[in-house]
């Protein structure tokens, strides 16, 4: 399980990653690169801490979990706060016109933005959400 209070990645780590992606954007001092690792590793422990399949320390977070640190402390580099932004009645909307331009979600559409590099790393080591039944014991 992601800690909410020690790193389970290195701003050393973390550039090191970086670079072999070429990342331009992954500048600053290592300070500022921790606390942004910092604020993704917070996001992914509160959305993902409850459906692990295995179970792992802190230290011990596979591979594919500090990747997807990683990518989540890049936009948080970039644009911080970006992972847990507020949402305005959630996000979910249904209609926007101006003129001729429009924007209107499908049906079904979370009302949150998804990032789709964090959930592929993360795939293998979570458990699907089930679709909101629970089998029940009766004695």
């Amino acid at each position: 399980m992601l800690s909410y209070t020690e790193a389970a990645v290195t701003p050393a780590e973390a550039s090191a990653y970086a670079e072999a992606r070429g990342w331009s954007n992954w500048t600053g001092s290592d300070t500022v690169k921790a606390a942004a690792i910092r604020r993704s590793q917070d996001y992914i422990a509160g959305e993902y801490n409850g459906r692990w399949k295995d179970d792992w320390e802190n230290d011990d977070a596979p591979e594919g979990v500090k990747f997807a640190i990683i990518e989540g402390a890049r936009r948080e580099l970039v644009s911080p706060g970006s992972l847990e932004k507020d949402l305005k009645r959630g996000g979910k909307i249904k209609a926007v016109g101006a003129g001729s331009a429009r924007v209107e979600y499908m049906d079904g559409a979370p009302g949150y933005d998804t990032f789709t590099a964090i959930d592929k790393r993360l795939a293998p080591y979570i458990t699907a959400l089930s679709g909101g039944s629970i089998d029940l014991l009766r004695v």
